[in-house]
């Protein structure tokens, strides 16, 4: 698969993940279409929405690893071994997190989502081998909260998720 195909199927992954979990609450959510952006335009018990689904991987190197050994269209580049030590990882991770958000919130894309749609959902997927998102969306609410609460509202929700089992966790 090239690196478009395996972000679409991941991204299919994610949104029927959050629909079995919203099903798990006794909330139906339907997907309308996939624009990109958003996501996805959905429904919640026939009330319009849409979602937008990022990752906040634990370093850049991290990310590219990952994503360069996945897809058939790119050459693996593994994590170089300078890059394999971290002083302070909660720390570190906790600033790419918020960046990850905050991003999101400032994308112009985003803007005009917000402004066509309302606010949307937005899913964070959580790579980072120190630390898991049930536990992130407590020690983090708060800076988090803090980091949007100037901006438009462009998402009524923020969910953590782990990529390996798609748990979700509400943070806003």
């Amino acid at each position: 698969m090239n690196r478009n195909e395996i972000k679409n199927a991941h991204e299919d992954s994610v949104i029927d993940s959050f629909k079995r979990r919203c099903a798990s609450f006794g909330d139906v959510v339907n997907v309308i279409g996939k624009p990109e952006p958003p996501d996805a335009i959905i429904t919640i018990n026939g009330n319009p929405s849409w979602i937008e689904i990022t990752d906040a991987f634990f370093s850049p190197e991290l990310a590219e690893s990952i994503t360069t050994h996945v897809a058939n269209d790119k050459q693996h580049r593994p994590v170089p071994k300078e890059k394999r030590i971290c002083i302070d990882p909660d720390e570190k991770f906790s600033s790419i997190l918020e960046s990850v958000i905050v991003t999101k919130y400032d994308k112009d894309s985003i803007g005009n989502v917000y402004k066509q749609y309302g606010s949307g959902i937005l899913l964070v997927g959580i790579i980072n081998p120190f630390s898991s998102a049930k536990d992130l969306a407590v020690t983090e609410k708060k800076k988090i909260e803090e980091a949007v609460k100037a901006k438009e509202p462009r998402f009524s929700d923020i969910y953590l998720y782990d990529v390996h089992d798609h748990a979700f966790h509400k943070v806003l």
